[in-house]
């Protein structure tokens, strides 16, 4: 049982998460990548993770975001981590 326990919090403490930062894809379009394994996360908390990050990057150029496309999907326990993908431009 103490060893289950363990087990657990490991798991738990090790939420991890990918990032591709903002990312130029051509005329004046950029993209962020997420993904993020845990406990419970969900592919619309990763995904309002990113629209910060993007909103964030338009706003140190002095510019209001503008979202051209924004997906996620949540996480499949031990098959697949929670995602969202943000294409966007700087106005």
């Amino acid at each position: 049982m103490r060893r289950l326990k363990l087990i657990l919090c490991a798991t738990i403490l090790s939420a991890c998460s990918t990032n591709s930062g903002v990312v130029p894809t051509g005329s004046g379009t950029y993209i962020i990548s997420k993904a993020e394994w845990g406990v419970n996360p969900t592919g619309s908390s990763v995904k309002v993770d990113a629209l910060k990050e993007a909103n964030d990057y338009c706003t140190r150029m002095h510019k209001e975001i503008e979202i051209v496309r924004a997906t996620q999907k949540d996480m499949v326990p031990f098959k697949s981590e929670a995602q969202a993908e943000v294409e966007f431009h700087c106005r």
